[in-house]
């Protein structure tokens, strides 16, 4: 049953959000391909439903609360089924389809597929999945309501991806969250092949622009293991892909819409949601002149309903956490007051945020040598490793001579552009990039088309060994990543050496969780993977410099009054700095367990044993 439980807890969620996306299909234009359609409608079910949970789960946050959310909306995707089934001989003539592509993107499917059946691992250092991505839902799960996690600031983050993991760890396991990657997978197809069809791209162009995505490992080390990065750009490339038509006020209450669930889902969509607006002023549909009232109305009426449904995120931080934008940056760290973060903390987020964005530079020569230094020194960018290939390098200039592009083509392209800039200027995080990367994989087929029209055959021969390059470099990085998540699967030996190996302290969290005399853990290092408890904990700071019992500075400090706290038991470790932080045989704690740099404490009465 632990195989069939994640997928199936995906298959509701899934469900359920076709039933909820399935209520969009009124407001859409007639205009949108079938493939669009089916996007859209799937992509506004999770951002519909990852909303909702959060509205209900402020007020109670269990296995009721997810039923009363999912099950309406799974009733409704039953009836959204039938179309489900019906989309690939709508759209593609299955007779046709290119075997090369269909093979590469089956074999990073089923990867995918084996590698979400492997449960998390990791620690603070290397899996943000770990720090924050599971453990803000894991926290809620447990203690049945959506509140502050004190001691880790980003599960503050705006989270309508992250939300929905806590009904899969409830009904999937562990697993469910990993397999929520399979999802994602294929609703990037399904985005990418839609705004492939509008640009004009013959139906093998499309299968290849699959292909190249599915194997660029930039793109898919942001679609698994709990990252949220391939999600939140299918929700601005849906924005994109309806704005560039629009003609109507529910088509920008569309667009509205998904900018709207891009800012619940990553802040940065508050520079990437303007930017969008700006370039439908430029490249609108026909229907509007260049910058009419009429257009600037409707453009008003997205930014409003963007607002709204980006608002409970921003309102609970700043209602609850002191700031709508939590944590905060320095500037408004002096404006608002934010509560668990003291000065230093804010500083020390700051101080992260620089070096993990830094990138290559920020000055006009490596802005002029990013295509180069994407291409062939992506490591040196943060989640860079693997990179995009050679296509987007080698064809894009070609793409200016794909004598299709239209108004919409040329909107996306500078919407790209766009982009690139404003990532380029603030925090050079490869993952940030994605959306940018998928647009420029369409952009890149489409000079790599042209290329084949216009060479000779040994321009043909040589562009041929460019694309088996990027496929062939990039599935044996992709390979390589999820390599052990796929032998932990098939080998139960192997996924016990490795929780041994990547988890820390995991003797202590075994005991912990199995011994029913715990209550409450007090945590006295901010580097323990707290996620990995499956009890109630007090960690007193957080890895960032947070502290969730503002005023403390030592433990001595709160070792005083454990049981007003309701403490059971204290967890001390040897880590960072090698030394334990409670002395030897100390007063009204009894020492229950001691491994390798661990011990756990039993909180004892005041003269007792």
């Amino acid at each position: 049953m632990s195989v069939f439980a994640p997928v199936l807890a995906n298959l509701l969620l899934l469900m359920s959000a076709c039933g909820f996306g399935s209520l969009l299909r009124g407001l859409l234009s007639p205009r949108l391909s079938e493939i669009d359609r089916l996007a859209i409608c799937i992509v506004a079910g999770f951002g519909m439903q990852g909303t909702l949970l959060f509205l209900v789960g402020l007020f109670k946050f269990n296995l009721i609360s997810f039923l009363f959310v999912l099950c309406p909306g799974a009733l409704l995707g039953l009836s959204f089924l039938r179309k489900l089934l019906l989309v690939r001989r709508k759209t593609i003539d299955t007779r046709r389809i290119p075997l090369l592509p269909a093979v590469i993107i089956g074999f990073v499917l089923v990867i995918t597929i084996l590698g979400g059946l492997s449960e998390p691992y990791g620690n603070l250092r290397t899996n943000d999945s770990i720090a924050y991505h599971y453990l803000g839902p894991k926290v809620w799960l447990r203690e049945g309501v959506i509140r502050p996690v004190a001691e880790e600031s980003l599960t503050s983050f705006p989270a309508v991806i992250d939300i929905q993991y806590a009904p899969l760890m409830a009904f999937g396991g562990p697993s469910g969250p990993a397999f929520f990657s399979v999802s994602v997978f294929v609703l990037m197809l399904l985005v990418v092949a839609g705004i492939s069809v509008r640009c004009k791209l013959d139906s093998a162009s499309v299968w290849w622009v699959l292909a190249l995505i599915s194997a660029m490992p930039a793109v898919y080390f942001g679609l698994y293991d709990g990252m949220i990065d391939v999600v939140y750009s299918c929700f601005l490339l849906l924005a994109a892909r309806i704005a560039f038509d629009a003609d109507s006020w529910s088509d920008f209450a569309l667009v509205g819409m998904f900018c709207g669930f891009a800012m619940g889902s990553k802040y940065t969509a508050l520079v990437m949601a303007p930017l969008l607006c700006i370039c439908v002023l430029f490249y609108p549909s026909d229907t509007f002149q260049r910058c009419s009232g009429n257009l600037l109305k409707r453009l008003s009426l997205a930014a409003f309903v963007a607002c709204c449904i980006a608002s409970p995120w921003y309102l609970r931080n700043a209602f609850v956490l002191g700031c709508p934008i939590y944590p905060p940056p320095p500037l408004l760290a002096r404006i608002f007051s934010p509560l668990y973060l003291p000065p230093e903390a804010v500083q020390n987020l700051k101080r992260l945020m620089m070096q993990i964005g830094r990138g290559m530079g920020h000055d006009p020569y490596h802005l002029l040598t990013l295509p180069l230094n994407l291409t062939f020194h992506p490591a040196n960018f943060e989640s860079g490793a693997g990179g995009i290939g050679l296509v987007p390098l080698a064809f894009l200039p070609f793409s200016f001579r794909f004598r299709r592009w239209d108004a919409f083509g040329k909107g996306l392209a500078l919407f790209a552009f766009l982009m690139t800039l404003a990532w380029f200027y603030t925090a050079q995080e490869s993952r940030f990039l994605i959306q940018v990367y998928l647009i420029v994989a369409i952009f890149g087929v489409a000079g790599w088309m042209v290329v084949l029209r216009n060479s000779r055959r040994f321009t043909r021969i040589v562009s041929t060994l460019i694309i088996a390059v990027s496929v062939l470099y990039g599935l044996f990085m992709i390979v390589a990543a999820r390599m052990d998540d796929m032998h932990s699967v098939i080998s139960p030996s192997f996924a016990e050496s490795r929780r041994h190996a990547e988890i820390p302290f995991l003797e202590s969290f075994r005991y912990l969780n199995g011994n029913s005399a715990v209550g409450k853990v007090l945590i006295l290092d901010p580097f323990v993977p707290s996620y990995y408890l499956d009890k109630e904990y007090l960690k007193l700071w957080g890895r960032h410099g947070e502290e969730s019992v503002p005023g403390v500075h030592t433990p001595q400090e709160v070792l005083s009054d454990l049981q007003e706290r309701k403490v059971t038991h204290v967890l001390d470790v040897q880590w960072m700095d090698g030394n334990f932080k409670i002395p030897e045989n100390p007063k009204n704690l009894v020492l229950v367990f001691e491994a390798d740099g661990q011990r756990i404490y039993r909180v004892s009465p005041p003269g007792g044993h």
